[in-house]
């Protein structure tokens, strides 16, 4: 019994700027990093080095970006036998622009993420079924996701729901209609509800539209101003970290893979936020999508002393 994490795998290249550009603008970069992203991959190997080893669910391109983000993944300590290699499509990848500030302004080619199919789940079900925890986005098809959560569903898997990119919105509905657990940021909120959580009266109103979607759990990210949860009954504001903010890349991925994490070890609802708020807090102060990911003594220090 474990986490699995179905959803994408890229390769990512960053280059810092000054400002992001507006359309039609070009702008000059001084250098730029490459290395492993996808928000699946964010959040397996963000579970990875918090001291749980997750079964991860892939797919990949066979091209050299391909096999070289297997080789980075197992260097890692993540298995890597559960990925999906496809023939005829390359590895996604993503171009990344981040400024002074930490904002970033991302262009994802999913490749062969977007080549997931139902066919490939249903190789993995036993998998799917018998995990404790499944944490899903939405960079893979719809019907790839709507499978996992099916197989999920016919164990005792707690779905995990990060709502990104929203989808339409009927679409939406039919995917939180079987979601436990549902994390979406502020943007994504306003999306799904109609209601932009600026504070916890709003955020609580937005939550009660999304229970209403189906998930008993509502997590909302709130960037440094921390996260909103509603959880049987259960209601309140986590406050954020101060950490000098280099790139907010991953923060999202790196928040739902410390709350599967905490619940996995059986912490309460608010101490679970709490330490989702400190790894998303902590990944921000790295270059980088899944290299960013703290390690569990790093999220265990800035949960003890409040600093980075």
């Amino acid at each position: 019994m474990t986490i699995v994490v179905v959803g994408s795998s890229n390769f990512d290249f960053a280059a810092r700027v000054a400002k992001l550009p507006t359309p039609g603008q070009t702008v000059s970069s001084q250098g730029y990093k490459t290395g492993p992203g996808g928000k699946g991959c964010n959040q397996a190997l963000a579970v990875r080095r918090l001291g749980v080893s997750p079964v991860f669910v892939s797919k990949v391109g066979d091209d050299m970006l391909g096999n070289q983000l297997i080789e980075t993944l197992a260097a890692e300590g993540l298995e890597t036998n559960h990925l999906i290699v496809a023939d005829e499509a390359q590895t996604g990848i993503a171009l990344i622009s981040i400024d002074e500030t930490g904002e970033n302004m991302i262009t994802v080619v999913g490749g062969a993420n977007m080549t997931m199919t139902r066919a490939d789940l249903h190789e993995k079900q036993d998998l799917l079924r018998d995990c404790d925890y499944m944490l899903l986005q939405l960079e893979c098809p719809v019907v790839a996701i709507d499978c996992a959560i099916k197989y999920a569903r016919e164990g005792t898997a707690t779905v995990i729901l990060d709502p990104a990119p929203v989808a339409d919105l009927i679409v939406m509905r039919d995917l939180l209609a079987h979601t436990h657990i549902v994390t979406p940021n502020q943007s994504e909120c306003l999306a799904l509800t109609g209601i932009d959580p600026v504070d916890e009266a709003t955020a609580r109103a937005a939550s009660i539209k999304l229970h209403e979607m189906g998930p008993k759990t509502v997590i909302i990210k709130m960037g440094c101003a921390g996260a909103f949860y509603s959880s049987n009954g259960q209601t309140g504001i986590v406050a954020g970290f101060a950490v000098d903010t280099v790139d907010t890349v991953g923060a999202g991925d790196c928040f739902n893979a410390g709350l599967a994490v905490a619940l996995h070890g059986g912490q309460s609802i608010n101490d679970a936020v709490r330490f989702a708020c400190a790894t998303g807090a902590l990944s921000t102060t790295n270059n980088g999508a899944a290299d960013a990911a703290p390690r569990l003594e790093d999220v265990l220090t800035l949960l003890e002393t409040g600093a980075a």
